[in-house]
C-alpha cells in the first residue's frame, strides 16, 4: 500500500510538471526573436508575446504581423516601426513612442498605453476596443476605419488627425483635443466628447446618437448630415458650425450656443 501511494504521488507530481510546461511554453516568446530586436534586428512574424521590451529602442524596425501580445513596451522607442497587422492585444504601451510608425490592421485591444506617443502615425484598421489611452498624444495621425469600441481616450489629442469611418461606440473621449480632427462618417453612439475641444472639427454624417457633447467646443465644426438623436448638447458652443440636414431628433441643447 505505501509503494502505490508513493507511486500515485510521483505519477501526479510528474503529471503537474508537464502541464505546467506545457503552459509555459504555451506563453513563452522566442528567446532567439528577442534577442534579435534587442541588437537592432527586423523580425517580422516573431513570436514576443509576454516579452519585457520595456525601455528598447525598436525604431525602424519591420515587425510586421509579430506577436506582441501582453508583452511590456513600457517607454520604448518604436519610431517609424513597421507593425503592420502585428498583435499587441493587451500589451502595456505605457509611454511609448510611435511617431511615424505604421500599425495598419494591428491588435491592440485591451492595450494599456496612457501617455504614449503616435504623433503621425497610422493606424488605419486597427483594433483599438477596450483599450486605455489616457493622455495619448495621436496629433496628425491616420486612424481610419479604427474599430475603436469601449476605449478610454480622456485628455488624449487628436489635433488634425483622421478618424474618418471609425466606429466608437461608447467609447470615452472627454476632455480630448480635436482641432481640425477628421470624424466624417465615423459612429460615436454613446460616446463621452464632453469638454473636448472640437474647434473646426470635420465631421459630415457622422453618428452622435446618445453621445454627451456637454461643455464641448465646436466652434466652426462642420456637422452638415450628422445624426444628433438623443445628444446630450448641454452648454455645447457651436457658434460658426455648418448645421445644414443634422438630425436632432430628440437632441438635448439646453444652454447651446449658436
Amino acid at each position: 500500500m505505501k509503494t502505490t501511494n508513493s507511486l500515485l504521488r510521483r505519477t501526479a507530481a510528474l503529471a503537474l510538471a508537464a502541464v505546467l510546461a506545457l503552459g509555459s511554453q504555451a506563453f513563452a516568446y522566442n528567446g532567439a526573436a528577442l534577442d534579435a530586436v534587442l541588437a537592432g534586428a527586423d523580425a517580422p512574424d516573431a513570436d514576443l508575446s509576454g516579452a519585457d521590451l520595456s525601455g528598447a529602442d525598436l525604431t525602424g524596425l519591420d515587425l510586421k504581423h509579430a506577436d506582441l501580445s501582453g508583452a511590456s513596451l513600457l517607454g520604448a522607442r518604436l519610431e517609424k516601426a513597421d507593425l503592420t497587422g502585428a498583435d499587441l492585444s493587451g500589451t502595456n504601451l505605457k509611454r511609448a513612442v510611435f511617431a511615424e510608425a505604421v500599425l495598419d490592421g494591428a491588435k491592440l485591444a485591451g492595450a494599456d498605453g496612457p501617455y504614449a506617443f503616435f504623433g503621425k502615425a497610422s493606424l488605419n484598421k486597427a483594433d483599438l476596443s477596450g483599450a486605455n489611452f489616457y493622455r495619448a498624444d495621436f496629433r496628425g495621425a491616420k486612424l481610419q476605419g479604427v474599430w475603436g469600441r469601449g476605449g478610454r481616450f480622456q485628455e488624449a489629442s487628436f489635433d488634425q488627425a483622421d478618424l474618418s469611418g471609425g466606429t466608437y461606440s461608447f467609447a470615452n473621449f472627454s476632455y480630448t483635443w480635436m482641432y481640425q480632427a477628421d470624424l466624417s462618417g465615423t459612429t460615436l453612439d454613446s460616446v463621452n466628447l464632453s469638454a473636448t475641444d472640437g474647434r473646426q472639427l470635420k465631421a459630415p454624417g457622422a453618428d452622435f446618437t446618445s453621445a454627451t457633447l456637454s461643455n464641448a467646443d465646436l466652434t466652426g465644426a462642420d456637422l452638415t448630415g450628422a445624426v444628433m438623436q438623443n445628444a446630450v448638447l448641454t452648454r455645447t458652443n457651436l457658434k460658426g458650425a455648418r448645421l445644414e440636414d443634422v438630425q436632432w431628433g430628440t437632441a438635448f441643447l439646453r444652454g447651446a450656443r449658436f
